[in-house]
């Protein structure tokens, strides 16, 4: 049995990487979190098995969604 990872999946700070790829910021997981992070801190690389990061911006927790697998 094999397990999909469709792109636009989200994922939160901590969690760990699924599939190596480009993820975007979607947001924070505080919703009083008056940050806006950067263009350039929106969308990063990941490697499988990484966690994903809090904001670069920051630190705080957030959500992040893959939008390219590499």
């Amino acid at each position: 049995m094999s397990t999909s990872i469709a792109v636009g999946s989200a994922y939160h700070t901590g969690e760990k990487v699924p599939v190596s790829g480009r993820y975007e910021f979607v947001r924070h997981s505080n919703p009083d979190s008056h940050c806006e992070p950067p263009a350039e801190a929106q969308s990063i690389p990941l490697s499988q098995g990484e966690a994903f990061p809090p904001c670069r911006s920051c630190s705080a927790r957030s959500v992040w969604s893959l939008v390219e697998i590499h």
